[in-house]
């Protein structure tokens, strides 16, 4: 009950920083619930070896589908190294029997500790990836491994930082929309376009959506017969637009494509 007090614990703080931080939200996290299912039953003491396999694949699917969140990567060598551990023992985590004697508690090697994932071992090869680290506040005991240690620091990296990184991105992703959008206004301008005609009906067709639906349709009437602004097509401004009007489904397409003649891309 004192390790469902602590994870419990930890969930509240953690969703309290998240609820005034607003994180970056993983994917798949259906698949974190499935890994985390039989470390619970684990310590309900519902142990049950495939379980294991199924909770290491569900990890590794997830981390690989969130790997670009910050702290993800952290969790992810962190389960990785209690993974290690509790593949070289059946899937449970050793601790080892000199540290509990230490603490007072006495089991014999092979023992599953009750009410948690822990077998008692009297050595194991891959020790220091096991329970060894003690943490004692007054009559409140728990043993974590180095792995612990890095999914929290993992979680708190995510809680704190992976706001600012998502961020970073968007305003990269806004600067670079912003600088080709005015890059290609500065490129409409009528003079420094060697197509002068579709210049002026691309800047006609911006500055009026009713005109641009209108092209989308039939290019040439429009282009002919707009009442204030005649243009002049010749043949090749005419194949050119009729290539448009075939690959654009859309006005902002027909745009979009309109504008990149214009700019000679």
């Amino acid at each position: 009950m004192a390790l469902f007090a602590v994870y419990l614990v930890c969930a509240l703080v953690g969703a309290w920083i998240a609820f005034w931080r607003a994180p970056e939200w993983p994917r798949y996290n259906l698949l974190l619930a499935i890994a985390a299912v039989p470390q619970i039953g684990q310590v309900l003491g519902i142990r049950i070896s495939e379980m294991f396999v199924v909770s290491v694949v569900a990890m590794t699917l997830w981390c690989l589908c969130n790997y670009r969140i910050a702290g993800v990567p952290m969790v992810a060598v962190g389960a990785a190294f209690n993974a290690l551990a509790m593949t070289w023992h059946g899937g449970a985590m050793p601790v080892r029997a000199d540290i509990l004697a230490e603490l007072g508690y006495h089991f014999d090697p092979g023992v599953l500790v009750e009410g948690s994932k822990d077998v008692v071992v009297h050595h194991s090869p891959l020790w220091l990836l096991s329970d060894w680290i003690v943490i004692s506040i007054g009559t409140f005991i728990l043993i974590i491994s180095p792995g612990d240690i890095l999914v929290a620091g993992g979680v708190v990296m995510w809680l704190l930082f992976s706001r600012t990184a998502a961020l970073e991105r968007e305003s990269s992703m806004l600067a670079c929309h912003s600088a080709s959008h005015a890059e290609t206004r500065k490129n409409l301008i009528p003079g420094h376009s060697t197509r002068p005609a579709l210049t002026r009906l691309a800047l006609l067709a911006a500055a009026d959506p009713a005109l641009a639906e209108r092209l989308l349709h039939d290019p040439f009437d429009v282009a002919n017969a707009h009442p204030h602004y005649h243009v002049t097509l010749d043949a090749n401004d005419r194949a050119t637009l009729a290539a448009i009007r075939a690959r654009a489904r859309t006005v902002g397409e027909f745009l979009g494509e309109l504008a990149a003649e214009v700019d000679g891309f």
